[in-house]
């Protein structure tokens, strides 16, 4: 009996101090990003995330060092993973349709001459006719998507304009005039 006490007295040590090692990371994960040390911070945040990968939390800490770092694709993949555990993050929401929106822009921003800028923006009509979407309004379509869904959970005027912008573009009268009056579906 007494080696039995032992052991579990044993494991319920080593159980503690391995619980105080993470709580410690997580705590100087904390620190890190707090002040603003995001490029420090992203490693401390991955191997906090490894331990527990749907604290939202945690997530929401490593995508907005991403974030300002400047590493916006790596941003986008850690938002992407939040939202199927938190459909309804408005930060995430916010982020994915910027920056679908923005991808979208630098997309038609590559045009070099006004001709073939009209030559891409005429490619939205065919999409109407129901023709294979090409990139740009997929991008566009994504961006509206999640911007709405963002707009649901706060009506921003930035995301309400962000939304007029792209339902100009894309044709969509109807939900120009939706998003004009400033009210959300």
């Amino acid at each position: 009996m007494k080696p039995l006490f032992s052991l579990l007295i044993f494991l319920f040590s080593a159980c503690c101090i391995v619980f105080s090692q993470d709580n410690n990371r997580r705590i100087y994960a904390d620190r890190l990003f707090h002040s603003e040390e995001y490029k420090t911070a992203i490693p401390v945040l991955k191997e906090c995330l490894l331990l527990q990968p749907h604290d939202i939390s945690i997530q929401r800490m490593l995508a907005k060092s991403f974030f300002y770092t400047g590493e916006m694709d790596s941003a986008y993949m850690v938002y992407r993973k939040m939202t199927a555990h938190s459909p309804d993050d408005y930060d995430a929401q916010v982020f994915l349709g910027n920056y679908y929106y923005v991808k979208a822009n630098e997309f038609v921003k590559t045009a070099v001459n006004p001709e073939e800028k009209k030559g891409k923006l005429s490619r939205f009509k065919k999409f109407e006719e129901k023709e294979e979407p090409d990139t740009v309004i997929e991008y566009y379509l994504k961006a509206s998507e999640y911007l709405e869904k963002a707009y649901t959970l706060y009506e921003s005027d930035e995301i309400r304009k962000s939304l007029i912008d792209i339902y100009t573009v894309v044709g969509k009268k109807d939900k120009i005039a939706l998003y004009k009056m400033g009210r959300n579906e």
